[in-house]
Order: C-alpha cells, then structure tokens, then sequence
C-alpha cells in the first residue's frame, strides 16, 4: 500500500507530435530498465493528449453539441438515429478518399438506461465485387481511453485512429464499415453496454438510408476492441437477433474479468498495469456500487491516479500506470473478494451460459501475451463455447506479445472475415 506521502506529480505522456524525442527516449527507457516501484521512478511532468487537442482544427466531443443528448429519450428505440452529418476523415494529414458519416444514436447502458453514442460509416467509392449485396463490417478499434476524446469518432476526424490501416483492408476490398464508440461518452471500458453499442451501431447504420439495409454483416476487433466484438457476438441472439451477422472476429479479448482482475492488479507484469487501472475505472463509471467501494477502498494517492487518468488515452494511461500497480494503491487487499466487485466482474466477462454467440467466431490470443495472459482471459471462455457448442475456431499465435499477436495474424482474420460474411464455408471448429 502506498502512503499518503507520496506526493509525486501524477501522469506521463507524450504530446503526439509535439514530442517525440521525450516519447521515443521514455520507450527506450522502458525497454532497457527493469520495473521500478513507484516512489523511485522519476515522472517529468508531461502533458496528456487532452492538451494537445485545442491545437487541432476539429472541436472534441465534449465541447461538440452535435453529441449532445436529445430532448427526449422516449420516442427513440435503440438504434434509433437523433442526428447525422457529413465529415472528411483523415490517416495523420492525409484525406482518406471514400464517403464518410457520422450517426449519433440510441443505445442502452449496463442497467438499462438509454444513452447517445456515434458510429462512423465509411463507403469506398469501388464497387463490392463479391456475391450478393455489399457486406458491412463492425470494426471495434481498440479505444483503450477514458476522455471521449479518444474514441474513434473524433480521431478519424484529426488522423489520429491507431488501427486506420488495419481497417482499411475492409474498404479496400469494397466493404462497408461503421465503427462505432462503443464505450459511449463516459467511456464506461468493459462494460456489458459495448455489445449494446456495437449492435445499435449496426442498427443505425442500415437504417441510415446508405444502400446497406440489406447487407450481410461481420464484426472484427483486437483487445479492447475484441471485448467489445465478443461482447455483441453474444449480446445478438438476445438483443438484435434480427440483424444478419455472419461471423465475428476477435482477437486478444480480456474475456473472463474475474480471472483477470488479481493478475492486472498485482503488478507482476509490469506493463500490464494499465489494465487494471483502465477496467476498475471504467466499470466505476458504469456502475455506482462498484465506484463506492473501489473509492473507499484507493489510498489518497490511488484516489489522484484515478483521478489523473480520467481523460488519458492509450499511451499516456501506459505510461502512467507503468510504475503504479492498482494492487499497491489500496487500502485492503481482500477488497477484491468484495460482493459487489465481484458480481461486476462476472457480469462483465464472456462466457455467460444465457448469452452464447450463434454464429461463426474466430478467436485468437498470443501464448506469451504479457498484457492479458491467455490462460485468465480466453482460455476459460474458449472452454465454455466449447462445451455449449459454439462454432469456435481458436488459434493461439506463437513467439508473440500481445500487440505483435494483432498484426502478426492480421491479414489471415481479415481474409477469414470476409470469406464467410461473402458466404464462404467458416471451416473447421477446433471443438
């Protein structure tokens, strides 16, 4: 447990471009260096990305009323439009040249309650080439941030989207792509409500009068974007079971939240440490129990990492939590055991007997991934497809960590995705 002296100035980030030497030389220093712990690791007082943000031409989420919610909720189902407008989209200052919209819509949160979220509908100008109508694919990109500021809807606007190229391999074969922010404006990570999200997404997008009410649909994510693939693959029976989705792609997925959470807190891994840190937060915000035992239960200094982190995105949520374990900022160590994290936690995980996916899943995950081990995150959930007689395909990538475990086997799942929303055969199950 840390004390309350510990009077160190919270947060380490780059400023994207405005300083990569700092960045680059922080990357090395991590690479060459063993872990330290937290009170003897010198932390230059950086900026987050947040403030680099007024120095882009494009207002952020928060500052832009065409996120704001609509009078009234009442008359909307979910999926439901409120508005939409027209954008260019960008890859850093370079204008990706297909036709780009921008969907506000209805959705639902972990407790029922309705909220307003976008989704970004790209069409590329060449024709789709394959039978039948043109597919439409769900890409969940791995937003991994707490500002709204980081979901996709405002950074393919300013050419900052981490995973643009990977999600133009969609475009480029002719396919249509929504790619929602399914952890909606408060940005609740982990949370049952992105399945909810990534399906409304959907939703709105055939019902945007794009030529795509009719399109055959698949869904393709990595890490956090993978949780949220998974998370509507087996929110669909239940929740949109009118929508032709005809497979699901997911990769890296922090799926079983209960066998994760000891090891993402512990700071055993030391680059793992952002795990924890970004799940904690994000269910606190989803759910109010949660938040009240987690704050009784952070030291002071636990309670301004918290705190600090609450607009970061990726790589400043790394950097500050590289040296800070959640485990060592609380107060008891048992809390873990406590009633309400742990009913979070299982409502949280994949895996739920009520709520199997019924379509093709591919799923993948590194067999050294330092981030989300395989054997909490996916291996008891590829266990549990298994025995409900899930049409699983899981293939465990060698001689990878977590990030390489995405880029290494890109090109296969892409290729898998869109063979089987085209109509192709899925192949072999693995059990």
């Amino acid at each position: 447990m840390r004390s309350s002296g510990d009077r160190r100035r919270f947060g380490i980030g780059t400023a994207l471009g405005a300083v990569p030497l700092l960045a680059s030389a922080l990357v090395l220093a991590t690479l060459l260096a063993p872990p330290a712990a937290a009170r003897d690791f010198p932390l230059p007082p950086l900026p987050n990305e947040a403030d680099i943000y007024p120095f882009v031409p494009v207002p952020v989420p928060a500052k832009d009323t065409w996120y704001d919610d609509p009078a009234d909720f009442g008359s909307l189902n979910n999926g439901d439009i409120i508005r939409t407008r027209e954008i260019q989209t960008y890859f850093l200052a370079i204008p990706i040249p297909v036709y780009a919209k921008q969907l506000l819509y209805r959705s639902t949160d972990a407790r029922g309650n309705p909220l307003a979220t976008a989704t970004t509908v790209l069409v590329p100008g060449i024709p789709w080439i394959g039978p039948g109508e043109r597919p439409l694919i769900s890409y969940q990109e791995a937003i991994d941030g707490l500002g709204s500021h980081c979901n996709p809807s405002f950074t393919i606007r300013t050419g900052l989207m981490k995973e643009t190229s990977l999600m133009g391999q969609f475009l480029a074969a002719g396919m249509a792509v929504t790619m929602p922010d399914f952890d909606g404006k408060k940005n609740t990570i982990m949370s049952p409500s992105e399945g909810y999200m990534v399906l409304d997404g959907i939703r709105a997008t055939q019902r945007a009068g794009m030529g795509l009410e009719r399109a055959p649909i698949g869904m393709w994510g990595y890490s956090g974007g993978g949780n949220s693939t998974a998370s509507a693959a087996e929110a669909h029976g239940s929740y949109a079971p009118e929508l032709n989705i005809r497979a699901s792609a997911q990769g890296g997925v922090p799926g079983d939240k209960v066998e994760i959470a000891p090891f993402a807190m512990s700071g055993k891994q030391f680059q793992a440490n952002f795990t924890g840190w970004l799940a904690v937060s994000g269910l606190a915000r989803e759910y109010p129990d949660f938040d009240e035992v987690l704050r009784s239960n952070l030291t002071e200094d636990g309670l301004r990492v918290l705190e600090d982190l609450s607009d970061r995105c990726l790589y400043t949520t790394f950097f500050t939590t590289l040296p800070r374990p959640v485990g060592e900022y609380l107060k008891d160590q048992a809390v873990l055991q406590n009633p309400v994290l742990q009913r979070v936690l299982r409502e949280s995980s994949l895996g739920q007997p009520a709520v199997m996916p019924r379509m093709p899943i591919l799923m993948w995950h590194s067999t050294t991934d330092q981030l989300l081990p395989a054997e909490f995150a996916s291996d008891p959930v590829a266990a549990k497809y298994c025995a409900a007689g899930v049409e699983l395909r899981y293939i465990k990538v060698p001689a990878t960590e977590h990030i390489s475990a995405e880029i290494i086997p890109e090109l296969g799942t892409v290729a898998w995705l869109t063979a089987v929303v085209a109509g192709a055969d899925p192949g072999p199950r693995v059990c």
